[in-house]
């Protein structure tokens, strides 16, 4: 077998003595880090038969060469395995430290790595807006208990939640100055900052914090630009801070009805306008608002079909006597076929059902016995009958059930739908005698029951029949 001294001259003193002696370990060490089975292994490949026990041997059989390469591409290999050891025991820190505690001095420097881990995890799933250094609260910005504000913070209200947040912890504060300093921006965007995203919760901030002389010089300033904040999703809140702000003086509420009258019926065919005269009937005196319901009348079809608009209809039957509200309940009733199925127009019907006149009443627990299994297939019908069966009772709609559709009893098909089924027990855990009748013709049917519990939407209805 080739010496050592003999490995080195033959590939002309590539390594040291040292570096020699650690092959052996670092082939080892590999093993453990699960490197490709494809890679380059020595033991494998240096076959120490192979190797002739004289330098005579070698030469006479031609095999120098050979063995040159064998020798160099095994001390390569070696470095590459070297290398790659390096990087890999940086990435395995703490299986290395669980693995051999030998290679470190005390307890200590593993727990400081073991910190640094962990920190360096925590910043990889922090979000990115989360890292911006402007965005972060410091020690040295509280000074005595007090949030201490930069310029920086001033002319940032628009678009940065956090520094919206810290002006809003200032201004709840008992810092006169600082909340001067705010006013005194916001003052100079404030149509800017009332239709951003997180600015509008400073601007409110004042209008529930600020003075009177403060408040009176915001409202001056938004005041000319009402319809366009009262567009804005972000901006109708703010209007309703300044509907709250002239509450208490009649002059500033005719003021403000006087501004806002010219665009009464663009804020009625708009999302967030009908917010803003939502917010009217609800904090201002109703008295002062019946030039409205003229308006209202003309816009129902439209007003019922947005989620404003429903509660600003219901609001206004809620207020107001029948003589003046007589117009809008003949209109709602001329389609309250189509209301049943409406997303925000069956809030309507359940108002009226629970709460309308008698006659209206009536009406529209026929329009919903005579529609009784088209609705209640339907996502938003089926609201509508639930709120007939808790306020009207299951009695009268027991003999749709029992009846057949498609050649299938309704309480059947009901009972598998999606929507169906959620009709299905709410008649089933009412108390009414009613109920009675239909338990009977279930248990004529056996199978039924069955094949009700077996499906996806009639588990929930087998649980019932299960107790009832």
């Amino acid at each position: 077998m080739a010496s050592q001294s003999e490995e080195k001259d033959l590939i002309g003193s590539i390594l040291s003595d040292d570096e020699i002696k650690l092959v052996p370990s670092l082939c080892k060490r590999r093993k453990n880090l699960s490197l490709k089975s494809k890679e380059f292994n020595p033991e494998q490949h240096v076959n120490q038969q192979d190797i002739h026990t004289s330098n005579a041997s070698i030469i006479s059989t031609g095999q120098v060469s050979q063995q040159k390469q064998r020798i160099f591409f095994h001390t390569q290999t070696s470095i590459e395995i070297q290398s790659q050891l390096s990087s890999a025991l940086i990435q395995t820190s703490e299986q290395e430290i669980c693995g051999s505690a030998e290679n470190f001095q005390s307890l200590d420097s593993i727990e400081k790595l073991q910190i640094n881990y962990k920190a360096k995890k925590h910043l990889t799933v922090q979000p990115l807006e989360y890292q911006h250094t402007q965005c972060q609260f410091k020690s040295d910005q509280s000074l005595d208990g007090k949030m201490q504000l930069s310029q920086m913070d001033l002319e940032q209200i628009c678009g940065n939640q956090f520094i919206n947040r810290k002006l809003q912890n200032a201004l709840d504060g008992n810092d006169s100055n600082q909340k001067r300093l705010i006013f005194c921006q916001v003052e100079k965007i404030c149509v800017k900052a009332a239709k951003d995203m997180f600015g509008n919760y400073t601007v409110q901030k004042l209008f529930d914090v600020a003075d009177y002389d403060q408040k009176f010089k915001l409202y001056s300033l938004l005041i000319s630009h009402i319809l366009e904040l009262s567009k804005n999703q972000y901006a109708c809140r703010v209007v309703q801070k300044m509907i709250e702000f002239v509450k208490g003086s009649p002059e500033q509420i005719e003021s403000f009805f006087k501004t806002l009258y010219p665009h009464i019926h663009q804020l009625l065919n708009d999302v967030n306008g009908n917010y803003v005269l939502l917010s009217c009937f609800e904090i201002l005196d109703k008295s002062t608002l019946l030039f409205v319901i003229p308006y209202i009348e003309e816009c129902i079809a439209i007003l019922s079909k947005q989620t404003y608009g429903c509660r600003l209809i219901q609001k206004v039957l809620e207020l107001y006597p029948l003589e003046i509200t007589q117009r809008i309940l003949d209109i709602l009733i001329s389609f309250a076929y189509q209301l049943c199925y409406q997303e925000f127009g069956n809030y309507i019907i359940q108002y009226l059902l629970k709460s309308g006149p008698q006659k209206e009443r009536l009406i529209i627990s026929q329009i919903i016995k005579e529609n009784f299994e088209k609705l209640s297939i339907n996502k938003f019908g089926s609201n509508t009958v639930e709120k007939y069966i808790d306020l009207m009772g299951p009695s009268q709609i027991i003999k749709n059930l029992c009846t057949k559709s498609n050649d299938q009893f309704v309480f059947y098909n009901l009972s598998i739908h999606p929507f169906g089924n959620y009709v299905i027990k709410k008649v089933l855990i009412s108390a009414d005698p009613s109920v009675h009748y239909l338990r009977q013709l279930l248990k004529q049917h056996p199978d039924l029951i069955q094949q009700i519990k077996n499906s996806e939407f009639g588990q929930r209805v087998g649980l019932i029949l299960d107790t009832v």
